[in-house]
Parts: C-alpha cells; structure tokens; sequence
C-alpha cells in the first residue's frame, strides 16, 4: 500500500471517513480501517482533480500551472498523513486485498481518471 500512497503523491504534484466529503474535514486519526484508508485518499484525490478543473497541466500556463499547485499542498499534505497513518495501521494492507469495500472501485476509477488527466 505504501507503494500506492507513494505514487499517489507523485501524480498530486502535477470516501468517507468520519463522514466526511472534504479532506480538509477527514481526521486522521480517526481512520480504523482499510477501507477507511480507501475513501479517505479518494476523497482527496477528487480534490486534486477538482484543482484541475478539466485542463491538463501540460496545457495550463506557468502562472495557472503555479497557482493550482499552491492549492494542492494542502492536499499533498493530508494525502502524505493518511499514508503515513494507513501504512503504520495497516503494514501489509495491499488494494487488491481489501474485500467487502466499495471505496475500492471508486478509487480505481478515480485513479484512471487522474492519469487522464496527466
């Protein structure tokens, strides 16, 4: 899973825990589960996506390429802590392992639309 956080931090250079919707609104600490961990990094990774508002960063100027990537540290930021929350929690915790969450899904199609977007 660490591997997965990892290049998630990567792909947010360029759902739902405490019944949340907006990452700066998960806590953390709070996150008990795998799945938990799922749904908190979409929540997060829809975020960044958002950011986006539909342009490819290669195609956005230096100044808008600039300015979303300032808005996205704070994201970047709680997409690092739940890593490192879940990656303690849950050492050997691998996505494709995790059963009976429908988060799982969801990520995966969030991720797929991520990489469109790069």
């Amino acid at each position: 899973m660490k591997k997965i956080f990892l290049s998630l931090l990567v792909l947010s250079s360029l759902a739902l825990s405490s019944c949340s919707d907006k990452a700066e609104d998960l806590k953390v600490a709070d996150i008990d589960s795998e799945c938990g961990c799922v749904e908190s990094m979409n929540i997060v990774m829809k975020e960044m996506i958002g950011l986006l508002d539909g342009e490819k960063p290669a195609d956005m100027s230096d100044e808008d390429k600039k300015a979303m990537e300032e808005k996205a540290k704070p994201l970047e930021k709680k997409m690092e802590e739940i890593g490192e929350h879940c990656d303690k929690k849950f050492p050997k915790s691998k996505l494709e392992d995790i059963k009976d969450c429908p988060a799982v899904e969801e990520f995966k199609k969030t991720m797929e639309k991520m990489n469109e977007m790069r």
